[in-house]
């Protein structure tokens, strides 16, 4: 995971702790209010900075639900790749775990 500004690493921690102690994750407007952001746009940006650094990922689709990855090595990687690959029978260059383990290797062009 690259390294995270102080902003992105005070949402971080608030995402973790919410969903640890809530069992979701919060809303868009939860972290606004905690981080005191003005608008769902800037939490958007926020969090979608948190996905391009390898902090999180965001399930598309998916309200108040965020995968925390933290300090995943390439094992973990690894059997994401294998899990895709039993899931869907195979694995694609634009699948999300195809794109984190790239990430994870230093390539940004995932």
């Amino acid at each position: 995971m690259n390294t995270l500004t102080s902003r992105q690493a005070e949402a971080l921690s608030f995402i973790q702790s919410f969903q640890s102690e809530r069992g979701i994750g919060p809303s868009y407007d939860e972290i606004a209010a905690e981080l005191g952001l003005a608008s769902r746009g800037r939490v958007h940006a926020l969090v979608k900075s948190l996905e391009d650094r390898g902090a999180i990922r965001k399930p598309a689709g998916q309200a108040r639900s965020f995968e925390i990855i933290g300090e995943q090595g390439a094992e973990y990687h690894l059997k994401a790749i294998l899990a895709e690959i039993g899931r869907a029978g195979a694995v694609h260059q634009d699948s999300l775990c195809v794109i984190a383990a790239m990430q994870f290797l230093g390539r940004r062009d995932a």
